[in-house]
């Protein structure tokens, strides 16, 4: 039986794939992987950075070549190296395997752990600003609970994050089974490489699942 694990994005939990999941085959073993508890107990051996929160993955959940990893921005990313140290199969939905789609104002590793230790994210008043500006109408209420959720979020934690999205590390030199994406996404941007379009933004998964649902199917 294959087994499916699920990976969600920036500052996302597992509800982000409550759509999807349903109608994911129901024949394999579906894993959801909150990432809160996974950074907290993560130690990284050498440099803080996809590869080796990847490896942390790899090496708790035992993650092998028969094994589907499907993620969701951030989630896609770390699918990927997952795919590059196990052999797995990468399916990345609304995600990249270059960091610079991410659509983003600051990449500087002391610009990025001021942001986070300072709690600036975590401001009303940056939270606020954020949802008011947000421009997808589908979207908007999800939106706007991801944004609140940043209150809660212990500093480390999203410095972590910060590190796992833009820490360099060396070019992935496998490619994902499956990339789908929305032209209209303004958080990361349409891949250079073939990809399936998908309607909506970048929770184009979460509101189109039935179509996100087939497309892994087909590919397997």
């Amino acid at each position: 039986m294959k087994r499916l694990l699920l990976l969600p994005g920036y500052l996302e939990d597992s509800t982000i794939f409550d759509t999807l999941r349903p109608l994911l085959p129901p024949a394999a073993e579906v894993l959801a992987i909150e990432l809160a508890p996974e950074f907290a107990q993560w130690r990284p051996a050498g440099a803080t950075n996809v590869v080796t929160f990847a490896r942390h993955l790899r090496q708790r959940y035992h993650i092998g070549p028969q094994d589907v990893l499907i993620g969701h921005s951030m989630g896609g990313w770390i699918a990927a190296h997952l795919k590059a140290q196990t052999g797995g199969t990468a399916m990345l939905l609304s995600s990249f395997t270059d960091p610079r789609k991410v659509v983003a104002r600051a990449r500087n590793p002391l610009l990025l752990a001021l942001y986070a230790w300072s709690g600036l994210g975590r401001s009303r008043w940056l939270r606020a600003r954020a949802k008011r500006d947000y421009r997808f109408d589908e979207s908007r209420a999800l939106l706007g609970q991801l944004a609140d959720g940043m209150a809660r979020h212990p500093r480390r934690y999203v410095h972590r994050q910060l590190q796992v999205l833009f820490a360099p590390v060396p070019p992935l030199l496998v490619q994902p089974e499956l990339r789908m994406h929305a032209l209209a996404d303004n958080v990361v941007l349409p891949p250079d490489e073939a990809f399936v379009e998908i309607p909506g933004d970048h929770f184009a998964h979460y509101y189109y699942p039935e179509l996100v649902a087939a497309a892994i199917e087909r590919v397997g």
